[in-house]
């Protein structure tokens, strides 16, 4: 049932070190905060964190956006940030942060995206300001698009063509093999990795017997695996949770 990680890797640019290119020299780490279902709509909320290391205050967090972004929120004041749902013909969820805000050792305010899909693994990326040298300084927005430090995290996909539990359970077991493999290292243990996707397997047994109740107290045992894995110093981190969660919670509700 399961894909291998391989197909993604490929997605995913190497990300450039410190010091490499202007606008790449900056350390940002990307916390998906909450995930969740409401109807057939996906909510994800982002806080973003640059590194007191970074030469650079981060300009723009930009996420791919396979389902279109219906809302993108805008934090307080007015003014301090900009969004957009699209980077030239690309459907993207993207967020500017303006001024003097996102300086190394800051943390932005939440930023949330909703979209109708369901949460999957999507390409995600932060760029540095880079003043142009014949502008004033007082300038915030920079005339060209320097490169990129490119990651993965939590987003938002379309629906599969075929919208079943059966779909959604093989879904979520190919998002399990992502998180769990070396590309992304989003769930830390084999052994956990191996006792979650036993129970969705079981899950897809269960439904193939048209034993909905079966299947629906293994995505319960599931869910609480996950929880109990999740948290400081435990292997599922954050993304994990928070993508994996919401796919389960959202299956159970369809059955």
């Amino acid at each position: 049932m399961r894909l291998t990680a391989a197909m993604f890797i490929l997605l995913v640019s190497p990300r450039p070190t410190l010091g490499q290119v202007p606008g790449a020299n900056l350390a940002v780490e990307t916390k998906v905060t909450a995930v969740s279902m409401h109807g057939d709509t996906a909510y994800v909320t982002y806080v973003l964190s640059n590194n007191a290391s970074s030469a650079e205050r981060m300009f723009r967090f930009m996420v791919d956006a396979p389902a279109a972004p219906v809302y993108l929120s805008l934090p307080t004041p007015a003014g301090g940030w900009t969004s957009g749902k699209m980077f030239g013909e690309r459907s993207v969820a993207r967020w500017a942060a303006l001024g003097q805000r996102m300086l190394p050792g800051e943390e932005s305010p939440a930023l949330t995206q909703r979209a109708i899909g369901l949460p999957g693994v999507v390409i995600s990326w932060v760029r540095g300001y880079t003043p142009p040298s014949d502008v004033i300084p007082s300038d915030t927005l920079p005339l060209e698009d320097p490169p990129s430090v490119t990651d993965s995290t939590v987003g938002v996909d379309d629906f599969p063509l075929i919208r079943t539990a059966s779909t959604f359970i093989t879904r979520l077991d190919s998002l399990l093999d992502l998180t769990c493999g070396t590309s992304l290292a989003w769930i830390t243990s084999s052994t956990v990795c191996t006792s979650l996707g036993a129970k969705l397997d079981l899950a897809s047994q269960k439904l193939s017997q048209a034993d909905t109740a079966g299947a629906e107290q293994q995505l319960q045992s599931f869910l609480s695996e996950l929880e109990a894995q999740h948290g400081v110093g435990l292997p599922v981190t954050d993304n994990a949770y928070w993508l994996l969660k919401a796919n389960a919670e959202y299956i159970i509700a369809q059955i």
